[in-house]
């Protein structure tokens, strides 16, 4: 934030400093930086990458000029596969996709006591499991085996009746 003085002036008036499109609300808003402020512009960051767009451009559509208004309307929308930068080459796995845009979406939420800490981007961003946890193939097959027996058991438990109608 930046104090400015103005000359033979004997109060300090204080604004808010920040590039337009990366300044949190709140920040915004009040003039008070939190660590929360960091993470709402590095998920405008991680959206850029994404979108490969600025996070305000007035050339565009009066719907798409702000990137993270955008990018919610189209997630809100289902149009997830719409906002990834034409110019990649290969397009993401849906899944890999949907996890950064997750991530950036907690990161650019408004209310700043909502958004993970550094530290949790993090391993969100380094977990391939965030936010779908990937079973453990033993937990699958153990899972499966109980199903079996349950359904054996009802086949039995039928079969059963069937034999003994009273």
């Amino acid at each position: 934030m930046a104090k400015l003085l103005g000359s033979g002036e004997s109060h300090i008036t204080t604004r808010v400093m920040g590039t337009f499109g990366y300044v949190a609300p709140e920040y915004a808003n009040t003039g008070l930086l939190n660590e929360k402020s960091d993470i709402y512009s590095f998920g405008v960051v991680l959206l850029e990458a994404i979108t490969g767009r600025d996070p305000v451009n007035l050339d565009r559509p009066a719907d798409e000029v702000n990137l993270v208004d955008w990018v919610k309307i189209m997630v809100g929308c289902r149009h997830s596969e719409e906002v990834v930068d034409p110019k990649i080459e290969t397009r993401p796995p849906a899944r890999a996709l949907k996890r950064a845009l997750l991530i950036a979406l907690r990161c650019i939420d408004p209310d700043s006591d909502k958004r993970p800490k550094m530290s949790r981007v993090v391993r969100m961003l380094e977990s391939e499991e965030y936010p779908f946890p990937r079973e453990d193939r033993r937990h699958r097959r153990a899972r499966a085996d109980v199903i079996k027996d349950v359904e054996s058991q009802k086949e039995n438990s039928d079969t059963d009746r069937s034999n003994n109608p009273g």
